[in-house]
């Protein structure tokens, strides 16, 4: 499912796929390079808010490993 979210700060359109239709985490606009956390819900944008770097990096480190501890359990 593709999913398009306009950022807020500089109104650039960025698209991207998900395998599921919900997602709820941090976003980077690939123009201006703000930062947001977003949740989508059955394909549809529904909250996109400012993000600090530091929460940012935090927060994409933490998805990172709970994807590794995933792979890890499934091995």
């Amino acid at each position: 499912m593709q999913v398009t979210i306009k950022c807020p700060s500089c109104n650039a359109d960025s698209g991207f796929f998900l395998v599921k239709d919900n997602l709820m985490g941090p976003f980077r606009c690939w123009k201006c390079k703000a930062l947001f956390t977003i949740k989508v819900q059955k394909g549809e944008l529904v909250k996109c808010e400012p993000l600090a770097e530091e929460v940012f990096t935090k927060a994409k480190a933490d998805a990172a490993a709970k994807r590794k501890k995933a792979k890890e359990k499934s091995a």
